[in-house]
């Protein structure tokens, strides 16, 4: 028998963390004797060594002492482990993406302030005649299925849709917060003349309405920064939101397929505080 002392130094486990495993049910001593001292066997220290190599997969207490004494078999150890790895990898994913965004805004912070570079712009779209349709899409930046659906359907009605040279070509975002799924999304294009409602598509007109926008270069990541741009913007200048905000794509996929020369303007719709 080994006294808690030297099983301690063998196992590399310290006496503190051996009494509390002995606590928990995970690895008890064989004997505990009147006087209180703790004694091991020598074959309990593959048992040590199982829990320190589980404890350094990142498994908790209630895992390590359902692998070590509820699973028989090794295939049922192998699945469990299975389980873990997966979720390993996708806390690896989450973490390479705050790695991959660090790295972005040490980038921007080692430039000048990107708010100097955006103009506030308040003016007024006059009313448009605009074909149009709004869908629940996973997320934001599935918008692109929006816009497949919408083509897809054209094509698959045979509908003649004669478009704006140069115009209008949007996306509304309805929902009153941000969303991080489901969210409710409309997609506008201009077009010309008169056109009968399917059933996923609407024609409209659409009211002329005031705005402060933003009109920036490059890709969409740039967003959030300019949204920032016009909320301080129309808090500096006492005006209110009054609308559902929405994107002109001026440069967009229909146009380049280089991100960094989309052209995209970021519009509020506002009006003076009361």
């Amino acid at each position: 028998m080994l006294k808690i002392s030297d099983f301690s130094k063998l196992s590399q486990i310290s006496i503190r963390m051996l009494r509390f495993y002995d606590d928990k049910d995970i690895l008890k001593p064989i004997i505990i004797k009147e006087n209180g001292y703790r004694y091991y066997d020598s074959k309990q220290l593959l048992e040590a060594s199982h829990l320190q190599y589980l404890r350094y997969l990142g498994f908790n207490t209630s895992q390590i002492k359902l692998i070590l004494h509820t699973f028989q078999e090794n295939k049922d150890i192998e699945n469990y482990l299975q389980v873990h790895l997966h979720d390993l990898k996708i806390e690896q994913e989450k973490i390479n993406e705050k790695i991959k965004a660090l790295t972005r805004t040490i980038e921007k912070m080692k430039k000048e302030d990107v708010m100097l570079h955006y103009q506030v712009e308040v003016k007024t779209i006059p009313s448009k005649y605009m074909m149009c349709k709004r869908k629940i899409i996973p997320s934001y930046d599935k918008e692109g299925l929006l816009w497949q659906g919408l083509y897809h359907e054209i094509a698959e009605l045979n509908m003649n849709i004669e478009r704006v040279d140069n115009g209008l070509v949007m996306a509304v975002f309805h929902d009153s917060g941000y969303k991080e799924s489901e969210v409710d999304v409309e997609i506008r294009t201009e077009v010309k003349g008169y056109y009968e409602d399917t059933e996923n598509i609407k024609f409209k007109h659409i009211p002329e309405i005031q705005v402060a926008s933003i009109t920036f270069t490059g890709e969409y990541e740039h967003i959030t920064d300019v949204s920032y741009c016009i909320a301080h913007w129309i808090t500096e200048h006492h005006y209110e939101i009054c609308g559902p905000n929405f994107s002109i794509y001026h440069v967009g996929y229909l146009q380049t397929d280089n991100p960094k020369e989309f052209v995209t303007e970021i519009c509020y719709p506002i009006k003076r505080c009361v």
